[in-house]
């Protein structure tokens, strides 16, 4: 019998105010693309040697398709910290603080700050942020047999 695995992801943002408190929370499911399975098989054997450790935000929401290699309209990229859990699960952590007022609708993991290699995507309902006020991302991918 043989062995198959699948990836799911999902996250949680955060909204905090400009005193820093959590005034909002959003939890989802992501969708991981066609070009972050390639990617993630390169990783398993080498061919690629670039981690899934970069969180982008976007305003743009265009549904999210298995063929997109983007966020349709990025607004900021942050390397996020990196981290490991029990049972198959990273995690990655970023914190993204605004300056004057941003509308967010995307996001997505990446494995460079630029021309980066898209795993996952995700649209959701306007998040609006005003100067000082922060987005929060905590974004889980496991792996699990099927």
């Amino acid at each position: 019998m043989f062995d198959q695995f699948k990836l799911k992801g999902y996250l949680t943002l955060l909204k905090f105010d400009k005193n820093g408190l959590c005034v909002d929370e959003t939890r989802l499911s992501n969708l991981i693309v066609d070009q972050g399975l390639e990617f993630t098989s390169k990783l398993l054997n080498g061919v690629s040697t670039d981690a899934f450790k970069y969180v982008a935000i976007g305003s743009n929401d265009t549904a999210a398709a298995v063929s997109d290699t983007a966020l349709n309209t990025e607004e900021e990229i942050m390397l996020a910290t990196a981290t490991y859990e029990a049972d198959f699960k990273s995690k990655l952590t970023a914190i993204f603080t605004f300056t004057g007022t941003v509308t967010i609708k995307e996001a997505g993991i990446f494995d460079a700050a630029s021309s980066g290699s898209l795993l996952s995507r995700v649209v959701f309902a306007d998040k609006t942020f005003e100067d000082g006020e922060s987005l929060g991302v905590i974004w889980t991918i496991e792996m699990s047999r099927s």
